[in-house]
């Protein structure tokens, strides 16, 4: 009985000492691709193509990137990687690269948020049991090890080996290989071989070697057992696992919205923000277009004015010119004029004496009246020049100029002294009127304002209340100041 609960002791410590599957190498670069790959995705808005990737190293994906993720790469491989990976299991290889590789400093926050995407697509990971050569070694040394240890047992005697047995047990658990179902089949094979030569080696004993086939029946019984326990095991943390599964992915979700959700507010803020700031650019900007305009206009009133100025201050100027030189002709021609002579002294008569109560006294005789000088001639009247004038364009400009009215061209008349400013009125003509009230918009408003000049219907006469002044420019006339006019 002893050596059935033996056996079935190191049957049950070998299952129960398989170990969780482990991280290889693989699994790690496998990891650190998905977490860089999502880490990329969230640190640039704008890499959707990493969506479309599906590299299996870190080189892979390097060679894939564009530059600007490349940039960012470089924090993340700045990183240092953990040298105990190979004792990890599943669930601390997903915290390590969802949690504890965020923590680091030097990456980016928006990066940062992929947290629960390297979550999610770590989870889905399968983790094979590790097969390293090392592992093996071990294994084999270990079996070698209790083989020995079995084999010395043999010689020693029924107590020895009832004091022995709970040490082999303890050394065969301790040998237990790390695999799947089919290592477990190998090891308890090994087991049975073991349990086999134990009858062997006990043949002396004539009652154990007649239950044998007992202990073999036994013990298939209990492997049997075993296996449907072990079976049964896996199938309901498989539907356990299967029933997290939804609750976990649906907190990442949610986290992940929430994380989305909170981005996307800072964004909207941070655009508002700068909309306003913007906005309130725009207005200030149009406030100061407006004060130019208005500056621009009162200058170009201003300058206006100032033409009209000095064209009337040249006119006075040439008049004055005029004038003086009117003058200096009249004052030489006045100095050019001979004086007038003096009338020549009469001769002095001797008259004999005479008694003085008979001669009368002799009157002297009368001196002529001295003659006036010649007035200076008085200085000649500016001459007036009139020219006929035609429409006036978009520039302000009067598309021709006539010496005489023109009957079909001619619409205006203008009056100047000097030839470079002048006042200019519409012709007083009824053929002039009429043609000018077919198309008032052309004729007219160019160089006349006034009251309802575009409704000229019933109209037959034009007349100018205040004369326009226009300038001599460029070699063409150009309005100034339009006229003011009002239909009869």
């Amino acid at each position: 009985m002893k050596r059935k609960f033996i056996i079935f002791a190191a049957v049950v410590m070998q299952i129960c000492s398989i170990q969780a599957l482990a991280v290889t190498d693989k699994e790690m670069e496998q990891a650190r691709v998905i977490a860089a790959k999502a880490y990329l995705r969230y640190a640039n808005d704008g890499s959707g193509y990493l969506d479309e990737l599906k590299p299996k190293s870190m080189s892979d994906l390097e060679s894939k990137i564009k530059p600007k993720e490349k940039e960012n790469l470089k924090a993340f491989k700045a990183v240092g990687m953990p040298r105990d990976y190979a004792s990890w299991d599943k669930a601390k290889l997903v915290e390590y690269w969802s949690v504890t590789f965020f923590k680091s400093p030097g990456l980016t926050e928006k990066g940062k948020m992929a947290r629960a995407r390297v979550r999610k697509n770590v989870s889905a990971m399968n983790v094979a049991p590790p097969n390293s050569e090392a592992e093996k070694k071990a294994e084999e040394q270990k079996k070698a090890e209790a083989e020995k240890k079995a084999a010395a047992d043999k010689a020693k005697a029924e107590a020895s080996k009832e004091a022995a047995a709970p040490a082999a047990s303890a050394a065969g658990a301790d040998t237990v290989a790390v695999g799947d179902a089919a290592a477990m089949a190998d090891s308890i094979g090994k087991i049975q071989d073991k349990v086999a030569s134990l009858d062997e080696a006990s043949e002396d004993v004539p009652e154990e070697k007649s239950h044998t086939w007992v202990y073999l029946l036994v013990l298939a019984i209990l492997v049997g057992v075993v296996i449907w326990l072990v079976s049964f095991a896996s199938n309901v943390m498989k539907r356990s696992g299967e029933g997290r599964e939804p609750a976990r992915r649906s907190e990442e979700e949610r986290l992940a919205e929430r994380q989305a959700g909170e981005a996307s507010k800072e964004m909207r803020e941070k655009f508002a923000a700068t909309l306003t700031q913007k906005n309130a650019e725009i207005s200030q900007l149009n406030a100061k277009v407006d004060q130019l305009n208005r500056e621009n206009a009162s200058m170009k009133r201003d300058m206006q004015a100032l033409v009209a100025e000095t064209g009337s201050l040249r006119t006075r100027l040439t008049d004055a010119q005029n004038q003086l030189e009117d003058i200096r002709k009249a004052a030489a021609a006045a100095a050019a004029a001979p004086a007038p002579r003096p009338a020549a002294p009469q001769p002095e008569r001797e008259y004999a004496p005479a008694p003085v109560a008979a001669v009368e006294p002799e009157r002297p005789a009368p001196q002529p009246k001295p003659q006036p000088q010649p007035a200076a001639q008085a200085a000649p009247q500016r001459r007036h020049r009139t020219i006929f004038l035609g429409r006036v364009n978009n520039k302000g400009i009067f598309v021709r100029a006539d010496r005489e009215l023109n009957v079909g061209n001619s619409i205006y008349v203008l009056e100047t002294t000097d030839g470079y400013a002048g006042t200019f009125r519409v012709v007083s003509d009824p053929v002039v009127w009429e043609m000018a009230l077919l198309t008032p918009q052309q004729s007219l408003m160019g160089g006349c304002t006034g009251d309802d000049l575009d409704l000229p219907e019933g109209m037959t006469r034009i007349v100018t209340e205040s004369p326009g002044t226009a300038v001599f420019e460029g070699g063409c006339w150009r309005v100034i100041r339009k006229a003011r006019i009002r239909y009869e």
